[in-house]
Parts: structure tokens; sequence; C-alpha cells
């Protein structure tokens, strides 16, 4: 194997701390914004009435100014498989921008596709500089996107992970992006003071049939909801029945305020940490993963921006909590494997979920969640969300 020069080795250890710094302020920067606008649509209940009228502006950003990054997710992915020009300057602004707006109306929405986009384009702005070749353009972009995701949600080993595993590669590149992950924590953290819940069980896992029996019944449990949740998405009834973006994010927006007014579902809107929080210490009702799943599932394909993950982890972790009650293991440890479950399958991402199963909940949940995401996984259909993009 040849050696790397050590001008090339000098220059990746300045890509890897420019983009872990860039990427690590502006994740911060996302996180204390995301949780003040949270506030804001918690005290002022009135706000929720904006958010078809907040979806109407979010719309028009994708359509005039910043319509060179209404790509997404999906140009996002195109980029890293294909490497050409660079990516849009505006995409970064444009998906935190609408992001916040999706969660001062209260959607329910999540923040990973904030994470890979800001991530994913703040890193490519360094290729505007320097002459890289395919393969070094392509882990440019995978260091942003695992940067992206570690600065978010505080596990930068799984970031690391999903960012090699949602875009279905095999590479080196994963060094990198680990060194890159763990930085852009760091600087989230320390330089910027982000805050990540801290999820730490109560008690360690103990191997046993009986937890292992009921790691295979999660595993089935949030397979069968990670396939459901992928069978409306590729249905796309929203888009087909309502072509015109602006009449489609309105209907949505109205159709979630009245749904959230007349039933009184305020905990079912934002990202619901609190929820999360609390499956860890009471049973959730049986109803309040259903909840969760109809309520994002309209936002989203109705074209509120931000993602599905938080959202997902909310529905995993309340079935799991649910079901405590008739499995073996501790209520604590159910819905910490819910947690991860669902988004395991529907995401096609059983490796990074198990890896932040470790990182979230402890090292002794590892040989359970492993379980639980590649059943969830297999029983979703091996194909998630990213392989639509």
């Amino acid at each position: 194997m040849p050696r790397m020069p050590p001008k090339l080795i000098l220059r990746w250890v300045a890509l890897i701390a420019g983009v872990a710094l860039v990427v690590g302020a502006a994740g911060a920067g996302f996180l204390h914004a995301l949780d003040w606008v949270t506030r804001c649509c918690h005290d002022h209940p009135w706000l929720l009435f904006s958010l078809p009228f907040l979806g109407l502006l979010m719309v028009w950003v994708y359509a005039d100014p910043a319509q060179a990054a209404s790509g997404g997710v999906k140009a996002l992915i195109a980029q890293i498989r294909t490497p050409s020009a660079t990516l849009p300057a505006s995409m970064a602004p444009a998906i935190v921008g609408t992001t916040l707006l999706s969660h001062l109306g209260g959607a329910s929405v999540g923040r990973e596709g904030t994470a890979l986009q800001m991530g994913g384009a703040l890193a490519d702005q360094f290729s505007r500089w320097l002459t890289l070749d395919e393969d070094e353009h392509r882990t440019l972009l995978l260091c942003g996107v695992s940067a992206g995701f570690a600065a978010v949600f505080g596990t930068p080993i799984a970031a690391a992970a999903f960012a090699i595993e949602f875009v279905r590669l095999r590479s080196w590149a994963i060094i990198p992006c680990l060194a890159c992950a763990f930085l852009a924590d760091l600087v989230g953290r320390k330089l910027f003071h982000a805050a990540h819940a801290d999820y730490r069980l109560p008690l360690p896992a103990e191997l046993s049939l009986g937890g292992l029996g009921t790691a295979i019944a999660l595993g089935l449990g949030c397979g069968l909801v990670a396939r459901s949740y992928l069978f409306l998405h590729r249905r796309n009834s929203a888009a087909r029945s309502l072509p015109n973006p602006y009449a489609r994010i309105l209907f949505g927006g109205v159709m979630f305020v009245a749904l959230v007014y007349v039933g009184n579902l305020r905990d079912f809107t934002g990202l619901g940490l609190h929820v999360i929080a609390d499956s860890f210490f009471e049973p959730s009702w049986p109803t309040f993963f259903v909840l969760k799943f109809m309520l994002t599932f309209l936002c989203v394909s109705y074209g509120f921006r931000g993602g599905e993950v938080t959202p997902l982890f909310f529905v995993g972790a309340t079935l799991g909590s649910a079901a405590a009650a008739m499995l073996a293991l501790p209520l604590p440890i159910c819905a910490a494997l819910g947690f991860v479950g669902v988004f395991a399958g529907a995401g096609a991402v059983p490796l990074a979920c198990t890896v932040m199963a470790c990182e979230l909940f402890g090292d002794s949940i590892s040989a359970y969640a492993l379980v639980t995401c590649a059943i969830s996984w297999l029983v979703a259909g091996r194909k998630g969300l990213y392989d639509e993009a």
C-alpha cells in the first residue's frame, strides 16, 4: 500500500478540522435556535394557527431565493454518489430556516434532514477552493454529513456509521468521518454549549433468553411500523392529489392544525422530546405511537421541512414503553429498543442505529439493540427512506 504524501496528509487534517469547526458551530447554533422556537411555540399556543402560512413561506423560499437548493436530501445523496458541481451555498441556510419555521408552528417533523443537508452543503463549499478527485470529493461530503449528524444528535460514532450506511457505500472514508464527527461534536458541546438529552439507562441490560425474546418481539413490531410508514411514503398520495406545492402545504397545514386543536394533541407537535423522556419512566398509552405516526406522516408528506427521524424515535420509544408490560425486559430497556428499532427499519440503517443505542443508552444494550434493529430492517423490507431519494 503506497504511503500518503505529507502534503496530502496535512491537507486532509486541515480539511477535517475546518469542516468540524464550521459544521459543529452551525449545528450548535441550529440547536439553540430550535430550542428557542420550540419554547416560543409552547409559550404562545396561538402560533399553531400560523403553521399553514409558515408553510406557504417555506414553499416560496424553495421556489425563489433558494431554488437551487430545492433538491434537498435527494440532491445531497446524488452528489455523494457521483460528485460533480458544488452543492449550492443556499442549501444550508434554506434548510435551517425552513426547519425552524416548521417547529415554530408546531409541525411534527424532525431535524435529521437539516443535519445532513447543512453538514454536506457546508463541507462542500471547501471544494470551491481545492482541486479534488472524485473519491476525495465524496469523502469531503461524507465528512460533512457525519459532522452535521454528530453536532445535532451528539452521537459521533453513529454519525460516521450513518454517513456510510445511508448512501450504501463501502469506503475507507469511515476513518475521516469518525474524526470529523468527534471533532464537530466536541466543538458543539465545548465551544458553543450545545446540549443533548441524557438517555442513559438506570440499570444494565443483562442478557437472558427472555430478553432476547423481547428484542425479537420488539424488532417485529418496529419493523411492521416502519414498513407501514414506508408503504405510505412510497404511495406519495399527497403529491399526486395536490401537485401544486402551495396548495399542498396549505391543505396539509390546515389539516394538522385542525387535528391538533380538536383532539388536544399538543404533546404530539414538534419533536416531542418530553414525551420520549417520560416513556422511559412510565408506560405510554398505546395510542401515543399511532398519533405521532399519523401526524408526522401528514407533515412530511405535505411538504414541511426538517425530516422524520426524531418523530420516529418518539414512535418507537412509546411503542416499546406501551408494550413493556407484556415483555420480559424492564420498561426503560423496551423503550430504548423501540427508540432505535423503528428508525433502523424505516431508514434501513440497522448498524448505525445499533451503534446509536450503545452511545445513548450504554454498551450493555448492544446485543439486544443489534437483534431488534436487524429484525426491524428485515421486516421493513431492507430498503428505506433514503433508497427512495
